[in-house]
């Protein structure tokens, strides 16, 4: 079940949508089957699924972290009550992995906004991120255009070289 806040419920009414108190499980439930309430601000926020796909990643909800059905099943599988959680609000991830790729994964970055528009807001690189970029071992060109378009996947940026054979 969901118990909507007096204020989801204002919101609700203005866009002419009378919600009740609460609002059981099944189809219409926005919540999905599952949810993690994380302890963090007296356990008003929540990790669960939802039954609308296109909200997941974008700034919908009431500060809730929307996942899909199937890993929001998983997750509520493997976690007990007490792990700890960490939330990364960075738009962008780097890693050099062993085997010498060299990942980025951006996303469009959140605004205390909410008609911001994610695509044209800056990304800006901290230090590490900005040395990442530099190192020659990463072509710069194939990171900014992952940053520019920022699908959220992983992308293998490392600079690939000739091979005098192939030439």
């Amino acid at each position: 079940t969901w118990t909507p806040t007096a204020n989801i419920r204002a919101r609700y009414k203005a866009q002419g949508i009378e919600l009740p108190a609460v609002v059981p499980a099944g189809p219409d439930n926005p919540m999905g089957h599952h949810a993690i309430r994380l302890a963090a601000y007296g356990g008003v926020y929540l990790l669960h699924g939802t039954n609308a796909d296109f909200g997941i990643g974008m700034r919908v909800s009431s500060g809730c972290i929307r996942l899909r059905d199937d890993d929001i099943k998983t997750l509520f599988s493997q976690v007990t009550p007490g792990t700890k959680v960490n939330i990364i609000n960075t738009p962008i991830k780097v890693s050099a992995e062993p085997n010498g790729a060299r990942l980025v994964e951006v996303h469009q970055p959140l605004s205390e906004k909410i008609d911001d528009d994610p695509q044209l807001l800056p990304i800006t690189l901290n230090s590490a991120m900005q040395s990442f970029k530099d190192a020659a071992q990463t072509d710069a060109e194939v990171m900014q255009h992952v940053m520019d378009v920022r699908s959220g996947m992983p992308v293998d940026v490392r600079r690939h070289q000739v091979s005098p054979q192939t030439l």
